[in-house]
């Protein structure tokens, strides 16, 4: 009997070490999912998405099959060409604009929790929709809020509190803009053209100013 004990643990003994290899990889196969560089790993129970287990951005995590699944969110950049015609100024002055905007993901990980629940599930053009629908919300509510002559008499201050305003609405879900480009800007009363008139005229003025100190 205690030869045949003795088989049975030496026979166990020599068996260990493949019973760990054979462990070791279905963990590393079947278990242990890798982040694929540029994306947001999200696990969650499986058969319910909102119950978020964990999301990671690099490295790897394990996803124990039948309990949970993965999704994956691309951290690409979006671009958006915004056409806005006659949106209306706080005093009823139409402006035609064209602006591009860049879009990515926070690197913050306190609001990319809200990228998470937000973009979770949707593809590249829902989110593209999501994103531009923001965009122009914000750019009417900007325009709205300034008067004709104080967008075109400090135009940087108006081009600031656009981002502003789309910034503080997109870290809600957890993006945020990389860069802005006002293209074009134009409006129905011609303000602009004034404005650029009254520029032209100081710069002449200081000029002849600056000649006759000298």
């Amino acid at each position: 009997m205690d030869r045949y004990l003795s088989l049975a643990l030496v026979a166990g003994f020599a068996c260990l070490p493949f019973v760990c290899i054979a462990v070791w990889m279905v963990f590393r196969f079947f278990i242990l999912r890798k982040c694929p560089y540029g994306t947001i790993m999200v696990v969650f129970r499986r058969n319910n998405r909102s119950r978020i287990v964990k999301y990671i951005t690099q490295g790897s995590t394990p996803v124990i099959p039948l309990i949970h699944d993965c999704s994956y969110i691309t951290l690409s950049t979006f671009c958006f060409p915004v056409y806005l015609n006659e949106a209306p100024t706080r005093n009823n002055v139409h402006i035609t604009m064209s602006v591009a905007f860049g879009v990515e993901f926070s690197n913050d990980d306190n609001y990319l929790k809200n990228a998470v629940n937000s973009m979770l599930g949707k593809s590249a053009n829902e989110i593209s929709e999501t994103i531009n629908k923001i965009i122009c919300e914000q750019l009417l509510f900007t325009i709205a809020s300034f008067s004709a002559e104080e967008i075109f008499s400090d135009i940087k201050k108006f081009q600031t509190q656009i981002r502003s305003n789309v910034d503080q609405s997109l870290i809600k879900i957890g993006m945020v803009t990389n860069k802005m480009d006002f293209v074009d800007i134009t409006d129905d009363a011609q303000y602009y053209l004034e404005v650029a008139r009254k520029d032209a005229q100081r710069a002449v003025e200081q000029a002849k100013a600056d000649q006759a100190i000298k």
